[in-house]
């Protein structure tokens, strides 16, 4: 693979789902990799399109870029990309090297492990961090639990090894589609903008080439959230959509952001009225939150003990057992988690009023 066409792959990859103008492209390639021609790239783009590998669709005076993923090849040339960038960026990094192939030999036998992206490498690495998103298979919910308490136990050795954070989330494979398809602002179709895949690329590549061919629409998020600045708007209107409206606040339109997001930002807050808005939100909406994504939100922002306190408060309180909450739970005591607890009285009273019990 040529420079032009890896730095031409790299900037349509980080940009899922956002078609880009030559123009568009050509900047964002000097802004990463600088001295940029648009000549140059213009007649790559053309040359690449020709053979199938992007697609050009005229918008107004200007042609828009995107990746084609009905070209056979786009998967392997996508992996190949991936790779390049893994060698370019553990270039010169013993340690993270190290690391990186302590994580291979440990996590190989692990047969529900799918893929193993390395999210913002760059900036992490700065932060004597990482952070991995940890792509699974799907199987029966008890090898699953197991699979998942082995991950957290390893990655923790390691962390204290290399005296280095490491931060990650698993996903299946059904619920991390669900959340690149999904309209809400969320973690996976942030982590999908800068990331590299250190192990497996093709299988991540095979999945959304998968999805957009079942017409999918998947857009990545350029920017990441910071759950601690969320705006006031947007609080109130996502806590109405998840079934906790407060009395006073107008609900207005705001931004639709996912629920985990939401609790983080409760839980930075830290308003005794407010928390108890994270035991309503996920008593009504018990099936359809992603606790993987919770558990790894709560660990990197340092809220994992008052988490447990509440999920148990939850398991007590709520008369249909909140069976969901067992295995993050159990994932959470695994880790040593030291728990927070919670005011069950509060709580009690408070899912009495929005009518759970």
């Amino acid at each position: 693979m040529d420079e032009a066409t890896y730095r031409i792959l790299n900037i349509l990859g980080r940009n899922l789902g956002r078609p880009l103008s030559i123009n568009e492209l050509t900047c964002k390639m000097e802004e990463i990799y600088g001295g940029t021609y648009y000549a140059n790239t213009n007649e790559k783009i053309h040359d690449l399109a020709k053979d199938g590998i992007i697609t050009l669709a005229k918008s107004g005076r200007s042609s828009l870029t995107s990746l084609n993923f009905n070209n056979y090849s786009i998967t392997d040339l996508l992996a190949e990309m991936e790779l390049r960038r893994k060698y370019e960026f553990f270039s010169g990094k013993q340690e993270m090297q190290m690391l990186m192939m302590e994580i291979d030999t440990h996590l190989y036998n692990f047969l529900l492990i799918k893929s193993i992206s390395l999210i913002n490498p760059e900036r992490n690495v700065k932060l004597n961090r990482v952070e991995l998103l940890i792509h699974l298979r799907k199987t029966e919910k008890k090898s699953m639990t197991e699979a998942k308490i082995g991950i957290y136990k390893i990655l923790d050795a390691l962390q204290g090894i290399h005296n280095i954070r490491i931060d990650h989330v698993t996903l299946e494979e059904k619920l991390f589609l669900n959340m690149l398809k999904s309209d809400e602002i969320n973690p996976a179709r942030e982590m999908l903008s800068n990331k590299i895949v250190i192990l497996n690329p093709q299988d991540l590549w095979l999945e959304i080439k998968k999805a957009e061919k079942e017409g999918i629409k998947i857009i990545a998020e350029t920017s990441e959230t910071n759950p601690a600045h969320l705006s006031e708007n947007d609080l109130i209107f996502n806590l109405a959509r998840f079934g906790y409206t407060e009395f006073g606040p107008k609900i207005k339109q705001g931004n639709l952001i996912c629920m985990e997001y939401i609790i983080i930002a409760i839980m930075f807050q830290n308003d005794a009225r407010r928390m108890d808005a994270i035991s309503v939100i996920l008593a009504k909406n018990s099936e359809k939150t992603n606790y993987d994504l919770l558990l790894f939100l709560v660990l990197k922002y340092g809220f994992g003990g008052k988490m447990l306190g509440i999920l148990k408060a939850l398991k007590n309180l709520v008369a249909h057992g909140m069976k969901t909450v067992n295995e993050p739970i159990l994932l959470l005591e695994a880790m040593n988690v030291e728990e927070v607890k919670a005011n069950e009285k509060s709580i009690k009273e408070k899912l009495s009023l929005y009518h759970v019990t």
